[in-house]
This record gives C-alpha cells, sequence and structure tokens, in this order.
C-alpha cells in the first residue's frame, strides 16, 4: 500500500469558496505573494513531511500553467530537492478540476493497486508520526469485514490551528473538527472513481463508509494568516506556554519557533 500525499499550490482552478487571491490570476501569482507562500510551504508543510518517523511516501504537488516559469522552476526544485525524486512530483496543469487532476494522475501511477491519498494544503503541516499512524489505520480499513465499499475515508479531527502574524509563528490553538479535510485520507484502489478533492468532507460520515481518529492527541496543523485561499477560523483558546511545549514531540520543528520557550525545556531537562 502507497501513502500519497496530495497539495494544490497557488492552482488556478474549479473549488468552492476562493479567497480574492485564489480567484484572480493577477492577484494569486503575485511575486510577494507567491514568495510568502513559498515560504510557508517549504517551512511548515515539506518541513513536516521531511521529519515523518517512516519516510515511505510520495507526495504529488499540483500548480498552475499561469504561474510565471522563473517561479514554476523555483517550486518544482524546492519539492525535488527537499523530498527527492523518488518519492515527489510537481504538476503543472491549466485551469481545471484539481480533484479530476489528482484521480487521474493516482489511476495512471497505481492502477488497482491500493493507494491512501491524503489531503494537504501548502500551508499545513501533519504530525511527526502521521505516516506511521495512517498506515496502520488504513490497514485496519482494508481488513474491514463491515464494509461492502471498495473505499474508506479516514478522518483525525484533532489537531492545532497555527496562528501566523506578519509572517511570524505566534500561537497555536485548539481545533477539533469531524471529518475535516486536514490529513483526510482515502484508502482505495488507485482506480477509484473518489478522490477527497471531489468529496464534500462535511458530508463524508453521512455518504461514505468511513472511520474517525479520536484520540486525545493532535496529529495536524491548520495555519491561519493573511493569506488564506480558503475559510480559516480560529478557536479563542490559545495554548499556554507549557502547553506548545508538549507539542513539540508531535511537531519537533516548532521548537525552533519558539527560541526562548524551548531553551526553558532543554534548561529543565538538564
Amino acid at each position: 500500500m502507497s501513502i500519497v500525499f496530495e497539495t494544490r499550490f497557488s492552482f488556478f482552478g474549479q473549488s468552492g469558496w476562493k479567497s480574492d487571491h485564489a480567484a484572480d490570476p493577477k492577484l494569486l501569482f503575485d511575486t510577494d505573494r507567491l514568495a510568502q507562500r513559498m515560504t510557508y510551504f517549504e517551512q511548515i508543510t515539506l518541513t513536516s513531511l521531511m521529519g515523518q518517523t517512516d519516510p515511505e511516501f510520495r507526495h504529488v504537488v499540483l500548480s498552475s500553467t499561469l504561474m510565471p516559469e522563473d517561479w514554476q522552476t523555483r517550486l518544482r526544485e524546492l519539492v525535488l530537492d527537499t523530498l527527492g525524486e523518488d518519492r515527489a512530483r510537481v504538476l503543472f496543469r491549466p485551469e481545471g478540476s484539481a480533484g479530476h487532476i489528482f484521480k487521474g494522475t493516482i489511476a495512471k501511477s497505481f492502477g488497482d493497486k491500493t493507494v491512501t491519498q491524503v489531503v494537504l494544503d501548502d500551508d499545513d503541516a501533519v504530525s511527526v508520526d502521521f505516516v506511521a499512524a495512517l498506515k496502520g489505520y488504513a490497514n485496519i480499513a482494508l481488513r474491514d469485514p463491515l464494509n461492502p465499499k471498495p473505499y474508506t475515508f479516514v478522518s483525525f479531527p484533532r489537531g492545532y490551528t497555527l496562528g501566523i502574524e506578519d509572517g511570524t509563528i505566534r500561537w497555536l490553538s485548539p481545533r477539533y473538527v469531524p471529518y475535516t479535510n486536514l490529513g483526510l485520507a482515502l484508502v482505495a484502489p488507485g482506480t477509484t472513481r473518489r478522490n477527497p478533492f471531489l468529496t464534500s468532507h462535511k458530508k463524508i460520515g453521512e455518504r461514505h463508509p468511513s472511520f474517525m481518529v479520536t484520540h486525545l492527541r493532535p496529529f495536524y496543523l491548520r495555519a491561519v494568516h493573511g493569506l488564506n485561499d480558503s475559510r480559516a477560523l480560529k478557536n479563542d483558546a490559545v495554548l499556554s506556554d507549557d502547553q506548545i511545549v508538549e507539542t513539540f514531540k508531535y511537531f519537533p520543528w516548532l521548537a525552533k519557533h519558539f527560541p526562548d520557550l524551548s531553551e526553558g525545556k532543554d534548561l529543565a531537562a538538564q
């Protein structure tokens, strides 16, 4: 079984609600915006993938042919240099449906082999053990004798909102959203007509075979900042310093963004 993360990076395509940036190519491919988005993508998303305890996964990144060529080159080099050509692929396509593009790519690459497709936005992150955990739950889904369908959705509702202000990570807030698209996974043959981007994630529990992993621990980070391409809501509760330090075991790379807290943790351990 293969794990494949699917990411849209400044893809000008069809979707539901769009920010002003996502709806206007001139704004979507503004140089300053692309620079900031690529920074988030590198420091948050790709960093979380690089640190996985189980490195056996693939990453497909979808972007637009409308993106300036120099930025296409920068994006391709960033992804391939980070994860390697054996694990990563960058697609540039005209305006269309991201879900159909991903669906066709997976079918062509894997055929009838079992694939677990995972939604991962270009400014979000998964926990350091996400791949390892997902493989276990995907195998449980495959062995489920009560599911007559050839596919199963797996949801990880618990995570954190990651607050970014003026380009800097400032705070974290607890987040619990059943069937959120954060880390949403589809376990199915590669030729399935399903795709997480072609599914109303809020209705998955009503319409599709699925289950939620509701352990009392986080599995993802949902970034909130001024350049979000989809609605990003924040819980009023903010983690204390001690609670932030506790998140480092799930997201070790966060420690460098809170140097004062990580130094305190090191001193306490001595």
